[in-house]
């Protein structure tokens, strides 16, 4: 695994480095740069899979320096001390990331999720999704990148109906009738779609309350949703959706 770090803070580069090769050897740090314009040149010619960005970066951040190429013959994980909404444009991005400080354990489990990919390359349409969602605008509908195997499926957010959880994936049930499973735990996700309305009903359902069709009270409780899956709720979030639909036939 060939790969370049890029971060104006020069024992930043120094202490990646140093953890790279203590939780995988087989990388090679082909070199750092604390100058993205130096960088910049030596991408162009360079053969490499893997690109470490720091974000806020003077002259030249790193979406800036992303936006010289046409397309792109890497991949990338962000760098960055960005707060909770970036990370939510992050995740509706399937952009890889990391925080600062950097934890060894998440640089590995980044690593060995980048290696278990099919497609290792940044896609155009992740960064597209990022700005809209970093500075979102009323005309544009709020979309949802899923890493899959062959690469990313886009989707409609209203066209999701429920996620369920399966260890460390989850499935996505969609309104065309659709599933996909994606290397993502339901907690990633809910924190992705919570802001658009999504309910954790249950510790591995996740739903949209647009699609339900009924609150079943007998056998413990459960949700009838448009797809006909009886989704199985907790009591307190059965009263919040009673309250919630009530309070809407009300209004």
């Amino acid at each position: 695994m060939k790969v370049i770090l890029v971060d104006d803070e020069k024992h930043a580069t120094e202490l990646l480095e140093l953890k790279l090769r203590q939780v995988n050897p087989a990388v090679q740090v082909l070199a750092k740069f604390n100058q993205p314009e130096a960088a910049l040149e030596f991408m162009r010619v360079t053969a490499f899979d893997l690109l470490f960005l720091d974000i806020e970066m003077p002259r030249m951040n790193g979406f800036d320096l992303l936006e010289q190429f046409a397309e792109f013959h890497f991949d990338v994980i962000f760098t960055t001390a960005y707060d909770q909404y970036a990370i939510r444009a992050f995740r509706f991005s399937a952009l890889n990331y990391l925080l600062k400080p950097i934890r060894e354990e998440e640089l590995q489990q980044a690593l060995t999720g980048w290696q278990q990919r099919q497609t290792k390359q940044l896609q155009r349409t992740q960064m597209s999704l990022f700005q809209e969602q970093l500075h979102p605008t009323p005309s544009l509908k709020t979309r949802l990148a899923l890493p899959t195997q062959e690469g990313y499926e886009i989707l409609e957010v209203n066209d999701i109906i429920r996620c369920m959880a399966d260890a460390s994936y989850t499935h996505f049930f969609l309104t065309n009738g659709q599933t996909l499973l994606i290397c993502r735990t339901l907690k990633e996700v809910e924190q992705a779609l919570e802001p658009s309305g999504f309910v954790r009903v249950h510790h591995s359902h996740l739903i949209n309350p647009a699609y339900v069709r009924k609150i079943v009270r007998q056998e413990g409780g459960y949700l009838v949703m448009s797809d006909q899956a009886q989704v199985p709720v907790t009591k307190p979030k059965r009263d919040w959706l009673i309250e919630r639909f009530s309070t809407i036939e009300r209004s």
